[in-house]
């Protein structure tokens, strides 16, 4: 684990009813795995941002933080290809987890730890943070 995976499993041990950080392991889904619910994310983006200094919103979670149109991203509600592709470029862990015909809901239930470090670790680089 980085230093991002590592801050972001203490910041969710309490969120997620955890016993401790080692439970918090990247490959995990935060949903599917350690039981994250909607309201879960407002907390977590709360705590992101109060920690990481980042303000990573919803909708940028669902997208992978791409620039890409969300009518590039998703017709009639589905993932297309190049935004399976972008996503999981911005997102190296996912390991081409993201396919297209996804829903947002799909998505959402398939980020790991890691890839919201990833996204955090995206953030910080856009605020021109250095060693991330």
């Amino acid at each position: 684990m980085d230093e991002i995976e590592k801050k972001l499993a203490v910041l969710l041990v309490p969120v997620l009813g955890a016993n401790s950080p080692d439970e918090i392991r990247p490959e995990l889904s935060l949903v599917e795995d350690l039981g994250a619910e909607s309201l879960d994310f407002v907390e977590i983006t709360y705590l992101v941002k109060r920690e990481f200094k980042v303000e990573l919103k919803i909708g940028a979670i669902v997208s992978g933080a791409t620039s890409m149109n969300p009518e590039e991203l998703f017709v009639d509600g589905a993932l297309t290809e190049a935004g399976a592709a972008t996503i999981n470029a911005k997102l190296p862990a996912s390991g081409g987890r993201f396919k297209a015909g996804m829903t947002k809901a799909d998505i959402f239930s398939a980020l790991t730890v890691a890839d919201l470090a990833a996204l955090i670790r995206l953030k910080l680089q856009e605020k021109g943070e250095q060693n991330v």
